[in-house]
């Protein structure tokens, strides 16, 4: 499974006059990845069958994730695991990325081996009281004990990267602000691209199907 949430919040509150709540990198620009993954295949697939899932009602609960898992869809006899994109940050470069479930099964593996080969640094979430992890939609996937990561992009603390991303979270998430016109690295956009066809061409071409980490805190919680 590759999944990317397409709800938002919509018209609300103005911000400046603005009262759009566009949703571009909350997670516009991922069901957009997805959708460009397909394209620049021009049909090629991979020696594992795919399933691209743009769920919604992420915002209200990961309701649509949720419902996904329980209801599979018939051509999918089931779930092998799912590469998730939400809560990517491309507003500074991409030296470090944060991996939710990097040690907890052989996706983890094939993210930190791809990262390697780019020259990208990974990480488990310095942030573990957050909980982030549990609030984007790979999370039901994992409660149905489905090997699943998720991406973060990291920084270095009392850096500029650290800096940016603080100042997102005030002036961004949630905001009207997010929108095409907001500041974006778009070096560090294209990079982040890369390591994600490359993650799901060597998932999905892989001999084996995805799998837990024996005694993985995750499975199925």
């Amino acid at each position: 499974m590759l999944t990317a949430h397409l709800d938002g919040y919509g018209y609300g509150r103005p911000v400046n006059g603005d009262r759009l709540y566009n949703g571009t990198l909350d997670d516009a620009a991922y069901v957009a990845l997805l959708i460009r993954l397909v394209e620049r295949r021009h049909g090629l697939g991979f020696r594992r069958p795919l399933l691209l899932a743009a769920v919604t009602g992420e915002e209200k609960g990961l309701l649509g994730s949720r419902w996904l898992v329980a209801h599979r869809p018939g051509i999918a006899p089931a779930f092998a695991g799912d590469i998730n994109l939400d809560q990517l940050r491309p507003i500074f470069p991409l030296e470090l990325l944060t991996v939710h479930g990097l040690n907890d099964s052989s996706l983890g593996a094939d993210a930190r081996a791809v990262a390697t080969a780019l020259g990208i640094a990974v990480q488990t979430d310095p942030e573990p009281e957050r909980k982030l992890i549990r609030r984007a939609d790979h999370w039901s996937f994992m409660q149905a004990g489905v090997p699943a990561v998720n991406f973060v992009f990291g920084f270095h603390p009392g850096t500029e990267s650290e800096r940016i991303y603080r100042q997102w979270y005030r002036t961004g998430y949630h905001r009207p602000q997010d929108d095409v016109h907001q500041p974006i690295d778009w070096t560090a956009a294209a990079a982040f691209n890369r390591f994600f066809y490359a993650l799901v061409e060597r998932v999905a071409n892989a001999d084996a199907a995805p799998a837990w980490v024996t005694g993985s805190p995750l499975r199925g919680h």
